[in-house]
């Protein structure tokens, strides 16, 4: 598994860091982001979805949110 922690930043620098990380994972490797941007939170699950780089969960925590992304 692999952890970005982005709280505190707002988007695109975590957008683009998250992208990036993706890009270099193996296929069934999973990726956690913390945000506590719900902009980012946005960006990024549109951005998963719309190049369907992987499967994708948003869980909200006390104070920020967590990005689940398991590679495709």
């Amino acid at each position: 598994m692999h952890l970005l922690d982005f709280r505190g930043e707002e988007c695109p620098g975590p957008l683009v860091k998250t992208v990036r990380e993706l890009s270099k994972m193996d296929k069934n490797t999973k990726l956690v982001v913390l945000t506590s941007s719900k902009m980012c939170v946005d960006v990024i699950v549109e951005t998963v979805k719309a190049f369907s780089i992987g499967s994708i969960e948003v869980i909200v925590r006390g104070g920020y949110f967590e990005i689940h992304i398991v590679r495709m």
